[in-house]
This record gives C-alpha cells, structure tokens and sequence, in this order.
C-alpha cells in the first residue's frame, strides 16, 4: 500500500508528467506479457478485436499462448496492438466486457490495454535479458511482496543506469515506495545524490533524483541541491530545489538559499538560486525579493514565481 509522499502532495507540475509512465501501467495491468499481434478482426464499427501471441509472460495470463485484445480505435488516445512487433503489454482483465458482447470463451482470455504511456514498449530478441521487461519483473515481484531489500536494492541500478526511460522510471517508482527507500543503504543514497548533483545532460532524471533524495530528507540535501543549480539552466530544477527547500526547511529556506546567493559567482548562478527562492513561495522568500531591484530581470521572474498577490502587485500582474 502506498502512502501519499512528500513533495508530489506538495506540488504537482507538467514535468512530474512524464511521457513515459511505464511503472504506473505496470502496477495496474492484471497480466503482463511480452507478445505480438498475429491478427486483427472487427466485431463491429466500434470494436476491433486483436489476437496476440504469447512470447514471454511476466504476470497474470498464467499458462495462456494467445490471447485477445479489446480495441476501441475511435478513442483517440486509446493505446492499440501494433502489428509484427514483441512488445510489453500492460493488461487489464476484460473478461466481464467480452462477455457481455457475447465473445467465444475459445477466443479468450480477454484483456484491454492500460491507458498509460509508455506501457506498451518495444522489446528486443530474448524478452528475459530486455531492460524493460527485466524491469516488469522486479516491479511484480514488489508488487507480490517480495522483500523490500531485495527490490530496492535490485532498482537502485537502473535508477543510476544508462536507460533513460528506466532510469527515470526506477527513479520515481522508489520515490513513491518508502517502504523500499527505506531498505536502502548509506552508500546507495551517496550515489543517488551524487548523481543527483552531478547529472548535467538529462535534467528530468536529475530533477526526479532531487525529488528522491528530499523525500528521503537525507541530511544537507538542500544545501547539496542549491550548489547543483549552477551547473544547468533549467528553470523546472529550479523550482523543483525551492518546493524541496519550502517542504524541508519551510520559511528558514530563505536564509539557505540567500547566502548561497551571497557567494554566486556568476550571473546564471544568481538567476537559478533567484527562481528557486521564488518558488518556495514562503513569506520570508518575499519580503527578501522585495526588498531587491525589481527592475532586475531574474527578480522579476522570481516574484513571477512566489505567485502571492503581493508579488504580482510588485511586478504589475493580476491574477487572471
């Protein structure tokens, strides 16, 4: 059972929306398979029917060789079989739908694609050595209680791995399992923090390593992440380390980030550390923009960012 954790309760944004989401279609798939479309069958103008071959399963659909997939292909957004191709399948049970429209027992057992994105990836040659479906079978096992030590330990490598997707994805899987945060050790969250810091190329895994870390309230993990601003320009970081700094230190978060801003070296450093100061949204964090240059461009921004009226009134913006 999940509980809810600290920073996405605190601040949901377009960047906590990967998309990529392949943990989530994973935990509330009924089965989980690696197959291929081998036909394809209207049953009417609304519904298409897919037979899939059985390569590899991970969970659920237990001893079945093909299966059938409920389609709905005037639904937009709704994720479809994709024809030739060994993929993950991220299932839900149809059962009760199929048999409703009267479906032949011999045809099932039915199923329908999960809506995340990113659940239904491309798998290579041998299924069992392919990262993502290696990845599904440490993710069932948790889910079918295996030790908590055993799987926080096992995801602690691809969330430092060169996968991007799975890195991300192993990333924010243990920021939402405190029971498996919890299971790791001392030199795991050294290397989680150190990455978290050091990462310069892919800034959403760096941001969800940040995220990680908070939730984890490793010691001096603010003032680590403060340091870790200069190195890239990306705002979405920015504001990530000022909700951390407002979660962990609330109003004394102001006091940490303007004496770091004290010692900027550059302008690009005050910048970050201005907008991550906005985005603690804290009182404190207020009156110290307030007492800066407006005209100032990333002060401006910074106010732009605390969204308290005060602020929009120092800037000349009404809330719309």
């Amino acid at each position: 059972m999940r509980t809810p954790f600290l920073f996405v309760s605190v601040f949901v944004t377009a960047a906590l929306l990967p998309a990529q989401n392949l943990r989530q279609g994973l935990v509330e798939a009924d089965a989980v398979v690696v197959a291929r479309q081998v036909g394809k069958t209207p049953h009417d103008d609304d519904l298409t029917l897919h037979r899939l071959q059985v390569v590899h399963t991970v969970r659920g659909a237990a001893g079945a060789t093909a299966i059938t997939v409920l389609d709905w292909p005037k639904l937009a957004l709704h994720q479809r079989p994709t024809p030739r191709q060994s993929r993950l399948y991220c299932l839900q049970d149809a059962s009760a739908t199929a048999t409703r429209l009267g479906l032949p027992v011999a045809n099932g057992p039915y199923f329908k694609m999960v809506g995340w994105a990113g659940a239904n990836p491309l798998v290579g040659a041998e299924p069992a050595a392919d990262p993502a479906v290696r990845f599904a079978t440490v993710l069932a096992a948790a889910e079918a209680g295996a030790s908590p030590t055993d799987t926080a330990t096992t995801l602690c490598a691809p969330a430092l791995g060169q996968d991007p997707v799975l890195r991300l994805e192993a990333t924010r899987y243990l920021t939402e399992r405190p029971d498996l945060r919890s299971k790791l050790g001392g030199l795991q969250w050294s290397q989680l923090l150190a990455r978290a810091t050091g990462e310069i190329d892919d800034v959403a895994h760096k941001t969800a390593l940040a995220e990680l870390c908070g939730e984890q309230r490793l010691e001096g993990v603010f003032d680590t992440l403060l340091v870790a601003l200069g190195p890239v320009d990306d705002a979405e970081f920015a504001r990530t380390v000022g909700r951390i700094g407002r979660a962990l230190h609330g109003e004394d978060a102001t006091e940490r980030i303007t004496t770091r801003l004290s010692r900027a070296a550059n302008q690009k450093d005050k910048k970050a550390l201005l907008l991550a100061l906005g985005a603690t949204s804290t009182a404190s964090a207020l009156d110290a923009l307030l007492r800066m240059d407006k005209k100032d461009a990333a002060v401006e921004a910074a106010l732009r960012e605390h969204r308290s009226p005060a602020a929009r009134e120092a800037v000349g913006t009404k809330k719309k």
